[in-house]
């Protein structure tokens, strides 16, 4: 809970969407040096999901200790920020950022391979010519 009132997310949890941002936010953290969260992850219906961190939150609601952050948990909260930049602010961009890194590091161990996957999937969609002025549109950019 102290990593989510200092992101000033503790009040997400009434909501599906915000529920989702925390998932994926406590993911990201999870990725950078200097953290030591417990939560395990695997892959589900909106990428990386933790069960562990559900009932976490849940046991907080319900008045668990709360700790403080250390310098070194603050800094990457921050070094965390500055990534996301306008990202942190939606959840459909941060889902995809973290489901794309999670693909990234376990993709190999579950059989994927997150580049050549992507790579495939976009040349199909190019080559199949449905969506050429979508495409084209974004080419425009």
């Amino acid at each position: 809970m102290a990593f989510l009132e200092a992101l000033g997310l503790s009040e997400e949890l009434g909501s599906f969407t915000g529920r989702k941002r925390v998932q994926k936010i406590i993911y990201l953290l999870k990725q950078f040096p200097g953290n030591d969260l417990p939560f395990g992850y695997t892959w589900y219906l909106h990428g990386p999901y933790s069960p562990e961190l559900t009932r976490t939150l849940l046991d907080s609601a319900e008045g668990a200790t709360r700790h403080e952050l250390t310098k070194d948990e603050l800094g990457t909260i921050n070094r965390m920020r500055n990534f996301l930049a306008d990202d942190f602010y939606s959840v459909d961009r941060l889902e995809l950022i973290v489901s794309l890194i999670y693909l990234i590091k376990h993709g190999p161990d579950e059989g994927y391979d997150a580049k050549r996957d992507i790579a495939s999937a976009w040349k199909k969609i190019e080559d199949s010519r449905i969506w050429e002025s979508y495409l084209k549109r974004l080419g425009d950019r």
